[in-house]
């Protein structure tokens, strides 16, 4: 399909759509990583804005690991919200809702998100999110971070194909320009509103691939747990159910006991 990203490298259709969605917007061919950029430029004061790159070179998710993905195949980009958003922890958790809400206005019925951070489609990663707060005098800010496998194909996966697909892989066409302008709509709604949040928070836990199933959770530090993935509690822990009492976890990597 004919992908429109690439137009926002004119700065006047750049400038249009920056007008439209309310967010002044940077366009790089290529780049380290949308997030360190957008560290740089919430560590500089920068209110509000949004990094968006058609290749990465040094791209990362959460612990550090590589996001790497060939030019023009996935959606990379970063928002900088200041003043803080409410609750930025839990926000990071919210933004797979916004994923999945703008996936399906765009004809992509059935997306799960999984604890704490990714969003799937048919049992495998097709999007992952990463935030950084970033503090300061004024309250500080959240730079969050989303990339989105849109056009890898089947062989273009081949080392994840485990764990990751993609759009065009799974037989769907999505134009990239417009999955970005619906992410930010989507956002801007759930950071509108305490209740508005509440409302994803639901949303979450009925797309959920992880509630209800056996989990084995690894915590930055101390031994792996395991048990039922119950609930996520409003601050976004996960609460697993595990032989010596509940868990409430509020980082970590999970694994779905198959």
């Amino acid at each position: 399909m004919n992908d429109r990203l690439g137009l926002l490298a004119d700065p006047a259709v750049r400038g249009a759509l920056s007008r439209e969605l309310g967010w002044p917007i940077e366009h790089h061919a290529a780049i380290p990583s949308t997030q360190e950029r957008g560290r740089a430029l919430a560590d500089a004061g920068t209110s509000r804005a949004l990094v968006v790159a058609d290749e990465q070179s040094a791209g990362h998710g959460r612990h550090g690991r590589p996001w790497q993905a060939p030019r023009g195949s996935s959606l990379l980009a970063s928002w900088v919200f200041r003043p803080l958003v409410a609750d930025p922890a839990s926000f990071a958790l919210l933004a797979g809702v916004a994923v999945a809400r703008a996936l399906a206005s765009l004809g992509v019925a059935d997306a799960q998100v999984k604890w704490p951070n990714d969003v799937q489609l048919r049992g495998h990663k097709v999007a992952g999110v990463l935030a950084d707060a970033v503090t300061a005098e004024d309250g500080g800010a959240l730079v969050l971070g989303i990339g989105v496998n849109v056009h890898q194909t089947r062989e273009q996966l081949t080392e994840l194909r485990d764990i990751a697909t993609s759009l065009a892989a799974e037989g769907l066409a999505v134009d990239r320009l417009a999955l970005l302008a619906r992410l930010c709509i989507e956002l801007e709604r759930i950071a509108s509103s305490a209740t508005e949040r509440r409302a994803a928070l639901e949303e979450w836990r009925a797309r959920s691939a992880t509630l209800g199933r056996e989990v084995e959770v690894r915590p930055p530090t101390g031994a792996p747990l395991r048990g039922i993935a119950r609930a996520v509690a409003d601050d976004g822990a996960l609460v697993v159910d595990t032989a010596s009492g509940p868990r409430h976890v509020l980082a970590g990597e999970v694994s779905l006991v198959r």
